[in-house]
């Protein structure tokens, strides 16, 4: 199937998104195990991140800063090789796992970087509510542009902004539903989790066994997330009329 030449509508894009994730799911499944089981291990070992106690969550990650920021970095070269890799399938420039995480090293400052001022901007605006929504959504594509574009940090937040912006109703429809639809589906199967377990077992190993089942679908799904992020992004582009090559696929 070949990217389209004329934008798409949002059906049309989350259809492909599926197709996307279906077909790549199964190369980049040993980066989305890795990634699950770095996050069960992670609640498994800081078991005051499962509480609601805000007080508990702040003093362990005060007390396992380093421990934090490890995976953090870890975590972010898994995902960042994951969405490479989507974009090389698509682009027909497929190098495999290996070579997804070499990018995501050799990428690993820039997005560092503009993963954290991207966290800073929403998190101010969302002190406002509305600003902070809309900085989510104009941000979010400065990943595919550090990625395939070698745009700088402060660039890549730029020219995202600058892509959504006659779009941001639209875009922020695009992103919202692979994301409610994994939360949804997290959240239903953690109720199926608690209900099977019921009365065998006490309330903290249900809590931990509900946490750890809504981490393991949200992981699994988050490939989805990207490639509905990289069909948008390239939407977006034939949107505001920059050229892409034509001729390249994705298969489905």
């Amino acid at each position: 199937m070949k990217l389209p030449t004329e934008p798409q509508l949002t059906s049309e894009i989350l259809e492909g998104g599926v197709k996307l994730f279906l077909f790549c799911f199964p190369k980049i499944l040993p980066l989305v195990l890795i990634d699950v089981f770095l996050s069960i291990l992670l609640h498994l070992y800081m078991p005051q991140l499962n509480t609601l106690e805000y007080t508990a969550i702040i003093a362990t990650m005060m007390d396992t800063s380093i421990t934090l920021f490890l995976y953090m970095v870890a975590v972010l070269i898994l995902h960042t090789a994951i969405f490479y890799r989507l974009g090389a399938i698509i682009n027909q420039f497929d190098g495999g796992n290996f070579d997804a995480l070499l990018q995501g090293i050799k990428k690993l400052l820039p997005i560092l970087l503009a993963t954290a001022f991207y966290t800073f901007f929403v998190g101010i605006g969302l002190m406002i509510v509305i600003p902070g929504v809309i900085l989510a959504v104009s941000l979010r594509f400065f990943t595919p542009l550090i990625l395939f574009e070698d745009a700088t940090v402060i660039e890549s937040l730029q020219r995202s902004h600058k892509l959504v912006w006659n779009n941001w109703f639209r875009t922020a429809i695009v992103l919202a539903i692979p994301l409610l639809f994994s939360m949804s589906l997290a959240l239903i199967l953690s109720g199926v989790i608690e209900g099977l377990l019921g009365a065998s077992f006490t309330k903290e190993q249900i809590e931990l066994a509900m946490q750890l089942t809504y981490l393991t679908i949200d992981r699994l799904l988050t490939p989805f997330f990207y490639a509905i992020i990289l069909l948008q992004y390239y939407d977006l582009k034939r949107r505001n009329k920059q050229s892409i090559p034509t001729d390249k696929y994705f298969i489905a």
